[in-house]
């Protein structure tokens, strides 16, 4: 029988995403068995209660803020250890590059029993601050005790090819029962003119983070395109805040779709939008194991995503949805025609009872403890 456990996740966070979301479903999993999980919430000094914080904390789950400077120096080193011995964690539990870069490195009887989860890399221009971090991650990730990945395809990755194979690990994402799901967000209303909005007309529903790798240019080319082909009067919600913001807004004007586009913003518990939704779309050029995919799959919703990272794997090569090829207006263009015009029902349910059936944060946590124990 597993001993009861102090577990430290640490993360970055702008924001209330899809590490942010499994972070959240695996902490719950682990209050709910026994365990005691502190959420660690890395930020810049003075930063005000951050999403997640308030989320974590509505949820019950006992918050740490470290409130830190941006770059990795001795003192900043120094402060996130001195959180750590006033805490004393059975383990540590990285949840993105900034605490990889803080602590991977340090020896393993100064920080303690530590596992990083690679939820994916976005890459970005090679000269970015992105992109050195993320190179940064790759060369912390080396000295962590474990790393675990969200889907097996991600162990073919160079960085985690150096990696010695004993402490390379796969834990697929999982999430709560939706009832759970829509217990923990109490009283969140959804914004009234959101609401308004999917109920005018038939409307097709993509949730997501505004950066470059999400595909949302694309996607409002292809959908442009496909009103013209298809003669169809679908709506488009994008919800989700992020720097492409301002140039999404301006190609919504440009393609002259004001009135069958919006741009939502972000909304807690965005998910519960596909009650009504006529479909889900990811345009993506870039994906781990996205968890608005398996909230797709749970509301039984018809998908259409681009083939990349694992959604092939969770869309069974397209039985459970249509994919398309990546970064390719044309076959968004088309599949947007097919999700506007047909619906199978197979596909949904299938990808229901994959969801409910294997893809469960209580499973997720069971594997995560395993791995704990490993290296604790």
């Amino acid at each position: 029988m597993t001993l009861q456990m102090r577990i430290l996740h640490l993360i970055h966070s702008e924001g209330v995403y899809g590490a942010e979301l499994i972070l959240l479903y695996l902490a719950r999993e682990q209050q709910r068995a026994g365990h005691e999980p502190l959420i660690g919430s890395i930020r810049d000094p003075g930063t005000p209660e951050t999403a997640l914080e308030a989320r974590a904390a509505a949820c019950g789950l006992q918050v740490v803020p470290i409130r830190i400077a941006p770059r990795p120096t001795p003192s900043v080193i120094r402060k996130v250890l001195r959180t750590i011995n006033e805490r004393k964690p059975d383990v540590l539990h990285s949840h993105g590059y900034k605490p990889n870069i803080l602590l991977g490195p340090l020896p393993r009887g100064v920080r303690g029993p530590m596992l990083a989860t690679l939820h994916g890399w976005t890459g970005g221009n090679l000269l970015s601050r992105k992109r050195l971090y993320e190179n940064l991650d790759r060369w912390a990730l080396r000295s962590i005790d474990s790393v675990v990945v969200v889907t097996r395809s991600m162990l073919a990755l160079p960085a985690l090819r150096r990696i010695d194979e004993a402490r390379r690990h796969v834990v697929e994402n999982g999430i709560p029962p939706l009832e759970r799901r829509l217990v923990d967000l109490g009283s969140t209303a959804l914004p009234e003119a959101v609401v308004r909005f999917i109920r005018r007309s038939p409307t097709l529903v993509a949730i997501g983070r505004l950066s470059v790798e999400k595909g949302f240019d694309q996607l409002l080319e292809a959908f442009a395109r496909s009103r013209v082909e298809s003669g169809s009067r679908h709506q488009l919600l994008i919800v989700g805040e992020g720097p492409e913001r301002a140039g999404l807004a301006s190609r919504i004007e440009t393609l002259g779709l004001q009135d069958a586009v919006l741009l939502a913003g972000y909304v807690q518990g965005a998910d519960r939008l596909l009650a009504e939704a006529s479909g889900f779309v990811m345009s993506s050029l870039t994906e781990g194991m996205p968890v608005v995919l398996l909230e797709a799959m749970q509301w039984r919703v018809p998908i259409l995503a681009t083939a990349v990272g694992a959604i092939p794997d969770l869309l069974a090569a397209g039985r459970y949805g249509r994919l398309v090829t990546p970064n390719d207006v044309s076959a968004l263009t088309s599949g947007l025609c097919e999700l506007m015009s047909a619906v199978s029902d197979n596909q949904v349910l299938s990808a229901h009872r994959l969801v409910t059936g294997h893809l469960t944060s209580e499973r997720m946590n069971r594997e995560y403890l395993a791995a704990y124990e490993a290296i604790a």
